[in-house]
């Protein structure tokens, strides 16, 4: 029993340390684009999709990436594939301070897109599916919390820096904060699974048996030839395009509304806050309400927020929006991780978790870019706010599609 207790315990402190990883990766290397987006437009004389092209291709090379990542970490050691990716990943943040041009962001962006891959959510859900079996969508939830509180403790203080000293020096911090948080939570914190060094012995932490190690389900290529499997492909896809054209935009939105930069920071970085409890709830909500449940919420709280924005001139509604985007933005990493583990187990769960996550990416992608060239062809961002809203429901009838079609073999095979 005492064995059990350690076991247990360790396990969160692996997701205390996923939460580092996620924070660094996701609230420090990806969810500061917007900070730098006007203040790097205007003194390389470059437009704003222009400038936020530079996220896309790091998403598009990224989202390329990921298959062929996700088969080398079923392969090789995932804690050195994790620290060399994120060394690299943090020089290369590093060396946008000295970008003497457009062209560097686009090269730099190829070179962290290539190794982003091996530091973010597909080592971090490999490794808690490894720990987890019950609490899985609470501890991913938990874990990935994490970006919210850094996006919120860094974007403030990043704001202040990249006013008072440029972008250059904003750039410099955030490539050396990511270096001195992740290499040691990886090499010291994070262990891949219970049976890595003095785990030995199996056991998750969070399951009363010792069966959770073994692994079923359907292999990568069973999964594609399903209609659930495109169906969540497509969701995924929406759901970050959504979500990060939002997210990247809403600081220049503001401002371009009359807000100070300031108080447009402070919006987003309360949106942040409130994304740690998202992730949780949501997270929480897979676990006790299934897929219907989750999908409704989630789905409404988008909606809303998209409601928001569009009166964000009205006194007040600015921090309205940023409590319903808070809890929205969880869309964006929770449910592939959960929606993978329910249609197709965990039998080669990195591996379709692989693919699923280069949606993920293209939408990132899609979306940053997206919301820019609506701005730049109309000169406001309310047309794609308005598509975004249509956009919401076609998200929620792609999950509930995929749930049904799975509901519907499961009891077929029981019929058999």
């Amino acid at each position: 029993m005492e064995k059990q207790e350690n076991r247990l315990f360790y396990g969160w402190s692996v997701v205390l340390g996923c939460a580092v990883v996620c924070g660094c990766n996701i609230g420090v290397l990806s969810n500061t684009v917007g900070v730098f987006l006007k203040p790097v437009s205007i003194e390389l004389g470059v437009s704003r999709s222009q400038i936020a092209l530079y996220s896309s291709i790091f998403s598009v090379i990224g989202m390329f990436s990921a298959p062929f990542q996700g088969r080398l970490m079923e392969k090789y050691s995932l804690k050195k594939l994790m620290v060399s990716g994120s060394v690299i990943a943090g020089i290369c943040l590093f060396c946008y301070s000295f970008a003497p041009g457009l062209w560097f962001f686009y090269a730099n962006a190829v070179l962290c897109g290539l190794v982003f891959g091996f530091t973010n959510l597909i080592p971090v859900n490999k490794i808690l599916s490894n720990w987890f079996t019950k609490k899985k969508g609470t501890a991913v939830g938990v874990a990935l919390a994490g970006s919210g509180l850094m996006a919120m403790v860094v974007t403030p203080v990043l704001s202040h820096m990249v006013a008072d000293y440029g972008w250059r020096s904003g750039y410099r911090f955030i490539g050396s904060l990511y270096l001195l948080l992740m290499v040691p939570v990886i090499l010291f914190v994070i262990k891949e699974s219970p049976e890595d060094g003095k785990f030995g012995g199996g056991g998750t932490g969070d399951t009363e048996t010792g069966d959770q190690n073994i692994k079923t389900g359907l292999t990568r290529a069973q999964a594609m030839g399903t209609r659930r499997f495109w169906l969540i492909l497509a969701a995924l896809v929406l759901a970050s395009s959504v979500a990060m054209g939002i997210q990247q935009h809403m600081i220049a939105y503001l401002t371009d509304m009359g807000y100070g930069q300031q108080y447009a920071s402070g919006i987003y970085s309360l949106s942040m806050g409130v994304l740690m409890a998202g992730k949780v709830i949501l997270g929480t909500l897979y676990d006790r309400l299934g897929i219907k449940g989750a999908s409704v919420y989630i789905c409404l709280a988008l909606a809303a927020s998209l409601g928001f924005l569009l009166m964000a001139d009205l006194p007040g509604i600015p921090y309205l929006f940023a409590a319903a985007f808070g809890l929205a933005n969880a869309i964006q990493s929770i449910p592939a991780t959960c929606l993978v583990t329910r249609f197709f187990g965990t039998r080669e769960f990195t591996s379709i978790y692989g693919i699923c996550n280069a949606g993920n990416m293209a939408g990132i992608a899609l979306g940053t870019s997206m919301s820019a060239w609506i701005y730049d062809a109309s000169g406001s961002y309310v047309a794609a706010w308005y598509f975004y809203l249509l956009l919401s429901a076609v998200i929620f009838i792609l999950y509930i599609s995929a749930d049904r079609e799975y509901e519907r073999r499961v009891l077929q095979k029981c019929c058999q």
